[in-house]
């Protein structure tokens, strides 16, 4: 009798810790999701006004060289982040 309480109690206990993983799963999905929408809305930010500014004027500038100094840097942070995976021709 006390073996089938502390099965089923255990059993009770595995199915909560097994849907506390899940639903945990399901949270880091979502915040690394975000977080490749918001590198990849930074990375098109840069080329965009990389392509704007051709010559180099803005970016030297003060107060818009700043601007693009951030940029770079927030890019450059998302880019240490985010594991980048590169499929070689062999696996495609």
């Amino acid at each position: 009798m006390i073996l089938e309480i502390l099965f089923s109690i255990t059993l009770l206990y595995s199915i909560f810790v097994s849907y506390l993983c899940i639903m945990t799963m399901r949270r880091i999905n979502q915040y690394e999701g975000f977080i490749l929408k918001f590198q990849q809305i930074i990375e098109i930010g840069t080329q965009k006004m990389k392509n704007v500014d051709a010559t180099g004027h803005y970016e030297s500038d003060d107060e818009t060289g700043f601007f693009f100094e951030q940029m770079k840097e927030i890019q450059s942070i998302l880019d240490s982040i985010i594991e980048t995976e590169k499929i070689s021709k062999k696996e495609k």
